[in-house]
């Protein structure tokens, strides 16, 4: 059972995902910011009774922070399947299907994030796999909701549907290009946000986040449609920039790549920054045909970017690592699971 980040899905050059997030809270509970940690125990431990018995969960992994050690949460939030918000909370607890396409995260900056992922550009599937699990748990809870309004939520901009829809993107030329800011302010003007979502604010991998800025006054169709209209040109741009580029540079280009996968192949140690970045540029010499697999494998690359965060090289050794350790593990992970090329 392939996981999101395991696949290449449609467009897959340029959208590595889609994911759709659902904000939900439940009557008799003050908001979460101002719950104590003993009324978030006991609004956690009341919602995972009541779907720990539905048979829609019966294949999911419930998880609770306090079973959890702090590395264990990390790897968690570095596959993406808990939040960075829900990481610094004290007291949190979810349900994460098997293949971690779908997680339940309770007590995060509202009492229920709902969020589905799909490889590729495919949003209208993530929101169904989304929908179907908010029809489930509004069957059995209270949500708190308001004929005007909507769903109410903890930050007003998520009033009304209480969705964010986003795409994950590979932007390299348009990050090579300088035109990232641009294209940022741009994208502001229909309501939407692009963010890094690069290392201490270094975005070695050139990976970026386009998500719906507001859900008031709009339905969950018109928030999909705007931000797929909006991000097939954005990807239209980023391919057009990338054979610009080669049909001018295609000897620097592939020389570029073949360093990338001779770094990549044989280095004994390897920082996060640079398995990253040279993940980037070997992805986009896959994506480009500037260098060839040896078999007809579909490799995520995104998988490995994955692979390579510190946590989750830590969950795959018995012992604590040191941080070089951890850089001489992630070149070794990275020599095993990386497609050869001919």
């Amino acid at each position: 059972m392939l996981r999101w980040f395991e696949e290449n899905g449609k467009n897959s050059d340029v959208v590595i995902s889609g994911r759709v997030r659902l904000a939900r809270n439940i009557n008799g509970f003050h908001f979460s910011l101002k719950l104590t940690n003993e009324d978030a125990e006991i609004m956690d431990a009341e919602i995972l009774t009541k779907l720990k018995g539905l048979k829609a969960f019966e294949q999911y992994h419930i998880f609770q922070f306090k079973d959890l050690d702090d590395c264990q949460k990390t790897a968690m939030k570095e596959r993406h399947v808990i939040s960075d918000f829900l990481l610094k909370r004290d007291t949190a607890a979810g349900l994460v299907s098997e293949d971690e396409n779908i997680s339940i995260m309770l007590n995060e900056e509202d009492h229920i994030r709902i969020q589905a992922f799909v490889s590729g550009m495919d949003i209208d599937k993530a929101y169904e796999l989304a929908n179907d699990i908010d029809d489930t748990i509004g069957g059995v809870l209270d949500y708190c909701y308001d004929e005007k309004y909507g769903y109410l939520t903890t930050c007003p901009s998520n009033v009304g549907t209480g969705m964010r829809a986003s795409y994950m993107l590979h932007l390299p030329a348009l990050t090579g290009s300088g035109r990232i800011a641009g294209l940022a302010a741009e994208v502001g003007r229909f309501g939407l946000v692009l963010k890094s979502l690069g290392i201490d604010q270094n975005n070695y991998g050139d990976i970026y986040q386009i998500t719906n800025q507001y859900t008031l006054g709009k339905s969950e169709k018109e928030i999909l449609d705007n931000l797929t209209n909006i991000t097939e040109q954005i990807v239209e741009q980023e391919r057009t920039l990338r054979k610009q580029y080669i049909s001018r540079k295609r000897l620097s280009a592939q020389d570029t790549v073949y360093r990338a996968y001779g770094v990549l192949r044989y280095a004994r140690k390897v920082s996060l920054g640079d398995g990253m970045l040279l993940l980037s540029q070997f992805r986009l010499g896959l994506s480009e045909k500037l260098v060839k697999p040896s078999s007809d494998i579909d490799v995520s690359i995104y998988q490995l970017m994955i692979g390579i965060q510190p946590a989750n090289l830590q969950m795959m050794s018995a012992n604590e690592m040191t941080e070089e350790e951890i850089d001489i593990a992630r070149s070794q992970f990275i020599r095993d699971n990386i497609p050869l090329i001919q």
